[in-house]
């Protein structure tokens, strides 16, 4: 083990004021404040999946997972942090060394922003590519040093790594809800990079020689650790809150107070049971995910599809505890400055994400039944 679990959470907690502090002003910006984005990097957010050969904390799924959470509570996009900077490190780990080193050797810290919505153009020139295209939800991209995008080589799929300097951000981010992940679009024009910064798929290839922990024996949707615990947050939260204002609610139009009411009664108690059984399967998904790990054995394909089951299971379930919620506050959840009303809004956001939206229960499914998949390799 290279980490402290109690460390990485204590570091975690002494930033959550100034991330709070920053939170509105992120909502109204679409991107994280400076000082917000500094406190991450002050609590090692960057190092959690990154291997310790380069500085990193190599940290078990949980503790990412539990990290993730606790941001969630001062700030949802701050939390989504978690996994803007994570994912490259985690997919870096089938990349050839020397990139690697190019990008973390001299700064841990450096944030790859990544999106996987759109495949961009790569056309073979002079020993490198020439990419062009748009990349869309790019979070986090006023704070990168490069973009992680996929590329089509004619027809051959890739990964490409380019600078973010010579790419022109357009700040188009203006949405209902997690508007200070700052997930805007990234026009690349006729962008040339290096081959080294262009990988190619290659099954036989290996982890590389930096990735040789645990954590990179885990496939790579644990990559839910990262961003999962944001959902499962707001559902915690907007029950708490609920619970909170029940004791004097009177709702317009009755002479009985909230709590009271069976209607109200059977929502909360509907909420609590999805939230709470949602997360109990997504941490012993993440657990059992390890534990196979350590024992150096190999996830099967219904292995992980049911991990993956798990982590659309915990998005989709906290929305449906925030419904409920919804269904006991009234008007207090579309009173514009509430905080319900902004957990309403994130929560709604977030179950639309195209990695654990609704029909990826099917995309489950299909893995258990052998039936052809209908989601692209990079969610595999």
């Amino acid at each position: 083990m290279t980490f402290d679990r109690a460390e990485v959470l204590k570091r975690i907690d002494s930033v959550c004021g100034t991330i709070e502090q920053y939170a509105s002003w992120a909502e109204q910006h679409c991107r994280l404040h400076d000082a917000a984005f500094q406190a991450l990097i002050d609590a090692q957010v960057p190092r959690l999946f990154l291997p310790s050969s380069l500085g990193g904390l190599e940290v078990d799924p949980v503790t990412c997972a539990l990290a993730c959470e606790k941001l969630a509570v001062a700030d949802t996009a701050a939390a989504w942090h978690v996994m803007v900077f994570n994912a490259a490190r985690l997919m870096a780990a089938q990349w050839p060394q020397a990139l690697v080193e190019q990008l973390w050797a001299d700064d841990p810290d450096t944030l790859v922003a990544a999106s996987g919505h759109t495949p961009l153009q790569a056309v073979p020139r002079d020993g490198g590519y020439v990419i062009s295209g748009r990349q869309r939800f790019v979070s986090g991209c006023d704070h990168a040093t490069w973009l992680l995008s996929p590329v089509l080589i004619d027809t051959t799929p890739a990964m490409a790594v380019m600078p973010l300097a010579e790419c022109s951000i357009e700040q188009n981010w203006d949405t209902l809800g997690m508007r200070g992940s700052g997930s805007s679009d990234v026009l690349v024009e006729e962008l040339t990079v290096p081959e080294l910064q262009v990988v190619i798929p290659n099954s036989q290839a290996g982890t590389n020689a930096l990735y040789q922990g645990t954590l990179y024996r885990c496939p790579s949707r644990i990559v839910f650790a990262t961003y999962v615990p944001v959902a499962l947050s707001l559902a915690a939260r907007s029950c708490h809150l609920v619970a909170a204002m029940v004791g004097d609610k009177t709702p317009g139009g009755s002479a009985g107070k909230l709590r009271e009411r069976t209607i109200a009664q059977m929502h909360f108690g509907k909420a609590l049971a999805v939230y709470r059984s949602a997360r109990l399967l997504f941490f012993q998904g993440l657990e059992q995910t390890w534990a196979r790990a350590e024992l150096g054995d190999d996830a099967g394909d219904i292995d992980r599809a049911d991990l993956y089951l798990a982590g659309t299971h915990a998005v989709q379930a906290s929305a449906e505890a925030v419904r409920h919620g919804a269904d006991i506050a009234a008007t207090t959840m579309v009173t514009k400055g509430e905080t319900l009303e902004r957990i309403g809004r994130d929560m709604e956001t977030l179950r639309h994400h195209g990695f654990v939206n609704e029909s990826r229960y099917a995309s489950v499914a299909q893995v258990h039944w052998g039936a052809e998949l209908d989601y692209p390799q990079l969610l595999r």
